[in-house]
């Protein structure tokens, strides 16, 4: 077990959370109200009140737009980063109400209700005042149990995501256009969640080619399930997987217009594959030095 106690000397978690809080903004600010909070929507859910519905502070409320308001005022204030121990508790609150309240969700919104729940023992020993802030180890937590299970809590988040990424790989395989190499060519040409025009310009070519739709095809597949085997691997491995990753979503984004499900990967993708008891900083050169010896490499052999 490496020195967990770093991890409250480091803005990693940070910037993983406030990826996560800066997705739902997005969603919140940039989709129509009434297309989120539809009135027959809210109705239906106070109708049908279940086990949790009591914490889903959105159905406390006749006028929609205080717990709405309310819950971007938490999440900016997650961003800020100013106490992470009692934020992340409101984080979690706010995250949870929103998703189960909205009437359009996507996949980024339900891997953020789990990872920020999970979140919370991590943050909760957290002695700062704010995340950002880098400090010495004087002010860290001395208690070794704490440290030891704020630990076990942080392999728990990298195994749901990377149980996450396998099952994304592995269920794709029980799908025949997936498996005749298809798959990719039937998405990025749909009518609904397709490529806009100015990218089926620049790239459609791509997706009619059968050998380049094939190996992008099950390039994804691949990906997706050496995402997984990452949680296995030393960590100059991880980087490499990170930036595969990130680049992989960003041209999900790019193709489908999933900003949002982008920004909150990126968030998972920084708990699952960056070295969290040093800052981010260090992460990114550590990226680049990992890059620039791979390079040196390649360079040399062509020269033997």
């Amino acid at each position: 077990m490496p020195d967990f106690s770093k991890i409250y000397t480091s803005n990693v978690l940070q910037y993983a959370r406030s990826f996560l809080a800066l997705s739902l903004i997005l969603t919140l600010i940039c989709s129509p109200f009434k297309d989120l909070f539809p009135d027959f929507h809210i109705i239906k859910l106070k109708e049908n009140l279940r086990e949790l519905s009591f914490l889903n502070y959105y159905l406390w409320f006749s006028n929609m737009k205080i717990p709405y308001y309310f819950t971007l005022l938490i999440l900016i204030l997650v961003i800020t980063g100013i106490y992470p121990r009692f934020l992340s508790l409101f984080h979690w609150w706010a995250t949870y109400s929103t998703f189960y309240t909205m009437f359009i969700i996507e996949g980024g919104d339900q891997i953020s209700v789990i990872i920020v729940l999970l979140l919370i023992p991590i943050c909760l020993i957290d002695p700062r005042k704010l995340g950002w802030i880098t400090v010495n180890n004087s002010i860290v937590p001395k208690n070794k149990y704490l440290i030891f299970f704020s630990y076990s809590v942080f392999v728990v988040i990298q195994i749901q995501l990377g149980m996450l990424y396998l099952n994304a790989g592995v269920a794709k395989l029980l799908v025949s256009e997936w498996i005749d190499g298809t798959a990719v060519y039937y998405w990025f040409n749909n009518n609904i969640f397709g490529a806009p025009d100015y990218i089926k310009f620049l790239i459609g070519p791509l997706f009619t080619n059968s050998i380049t739709v094939t190996l992008i095809n099950w390039g994804v597949i691949g990906l997706e399930i050496m995402l997984f085997v990452g949680l296995f691997l030393k960590q100059k491995l991880k980087y490499v997987l990170f930036t595969l990753a990130f680049i992989f979503h960003f041209l999900i984004f790019l193709i489908h217009g999933l900003g949002t499900f982008w920004i909150s990967m990126t968030g998972c993708l920084i708990l699952y594959c960056f070295d969290p008891t040093i800052t981010m900083k260090q992460n990114i050169l550590k990226i680049r030095k990992v890059f620039s010896s791979y390079k040196k490499t390649l360079l040399l052999s062509e020269k033997t």
